[in-house]
């Protein structure tokens, strides 16, 4: 009969600890997912300039890169890799445009996307970090986070 209320206040303990646990990741995950919204925001803003800009001058610099887009099947953020080949690629092309205006749209979509990727690093960086860790892993694992 003593250990009963020792059993429900360790459970008491845990259910707390999960409850504090949880409400700890969930902000991090969050952020990790607005930033990645917000990737996808520019990238799908970005990729309107491009393919409108290479549908009314066919041929311009930009012809490769809107082919390299089109094959690209979302916006979202896919990997590291891939957003810096496409970063470099419209770097590359900008350079070959002649309209001003187009460069210094495409100019600041890029720099944004390079700071928003940074970012990223950071904020994922963090929510893996915390998730990694041994009481933590476990209430992530019970609620279904996975690393980033």
């Amino acid at each position: 009969m003593g250990y009963i209320p020792i059993f429900i206040a360790l459970l008491a303990v845990v259910l707390l600890y999960s409850i504090y646990t949880y409400n700890l990741i969930k902000p991090r995950k969050a952020r990790l997912t607005k930033t990645i919204d917000n990737m996808a925001t520019n990238s799908t803003n970005r990729k309107q300039v491009i393919l409108s800009y290479d549908q009314a001058t066919p041929g311009s610099g930009l012809a490769d890169v809107a082919t390299l887009l089109k094959k690209t099947s979302t916006n979202r953020f896919q990997s590291y890799r891939k957003e810096e080949e496409l970063i470099s690629a419209v770097n590359e092309g900008i350079n070959v445009i002649k309209d001003k205006e187009t460069q210094e749209k495409l100019s600041k979509m890029n720099a944004d996307q390079v700071d928003m990727m940074k970012s990223l690093k950071s904020v994922s960086a963090d929510y893996n970090s915390f998730i990694a860790k041994p009481p933590a892993s476990i209430v992530a694992s019970v609620f279904g986070f996975r690393q980033f």
